[in-house]
């Protein structure tokens, strides 16, 4: 009975050694010859910045998944990590560095960085109004394009990222909802390559007096109404305001 129970061992082992090694080791040493990539955002006044999201794949070590016919396959594994950006001195430049290789047993190699930035509101003021994130602007490294290609963009120039913000306070009475929301010209995130690129800054130009204010009426059906910065009113179906009239605006 002995024999069996140690043939089917051995089986069993064989088996194993067959799948590709779990992602469940998250731990990152980078190694002593790692480059690095300084990642920092240059905050202006009335913008405060989220942590990062610094994601690592690794093709050592793997995930299973199924796919729509039932059937296991293995992708690269994944390992997020929250960072959070530290002020350079008494500057507005809050930054951090990051390992390219994040080493460990996996061989952890950086694949994105997410950024967002959010209005930070004064002490007191609009304090009914929930400030919600930007679009995340998503670096993508080492070649690791997992998004459609068509959505991955070229936005660094000289190292930086420079996009434009409008503070819009939308008041969603369908909702019962009032919130403050960082409006550029998109209307989602951003996949944006890195090449050689290692000290990447990301600066918000905030148009801070060029406030807009939206208006959800509870009454199903009814155009929304758009206030802007020079009194002109729109009323419109969309919940966005007009790009080129915010920036004629600055």
């Amino acid at each position: 009975m002995n024999r069996y129970k140690w043939i089917f061992l051995f089986f069993f082992i064989i088996i194993q050694g067959c799948a590709p090694r779990s992602d469940k080791n998250k731990t990152l040493s980078p190694p002593a010859d790692t480059e690095w990539v300084t990642v920092g955002i240059k905050l202006p006044a009335g913008i405060e910045a989220l942590p990062l999201n610094v994601l690592y794949r690794s093709d050592i070590c793997q995930r299973a998944q199924y796919n729509s016919a039932g059937e296991k396959e293995y992708i690269s594994g994944f390992n997020p990590n929250a960072v959070v950006l530290k002020q350079q001195g008494s500057s507005d430049i809050y930054q951090t560095k990051i390992a390219l290789n994040g080493g460990g047993s996996c061989q952890w190699q950086l694949s994105e960085v997410w950024m967002s930035i959010r209005y930070k509101k004064i002490l007191n003021t609009d304090s009914d109004f929930k400030t919600i994130p930007s679009h995340k602007l998503i670096l993508i490294f080492n070649g690791h394009n997992f998004r459609p290609p068509e959505l991955i963009r070229n936005l660094i120039k000289n190292e930086k990222i420079e996009l434009n913000y409008y503070p819009v306070f939308i008041n969603n009475e369908f909702s019962n909802e009032k919130k403050i929301i960082l409006f550029n010209s998109w209307d989602r995130s951003q996949y944006i390559l890195v090449n050689n690129e290692k000290n990447i800054l990301f600066t918000p130009i905030f148009h801070k007096d060029n406030i807009t204010k939206i208006n959800i009426p509870k009454e199903l059906g009814s155009a929304n109404i758009i206030y802007y910065s020079d009194g002109t009113i729109e009323k419109i179906n969309s919940s966005r305001p007009n790009y080129n009239k915010l920036k004629s605006l600055n």
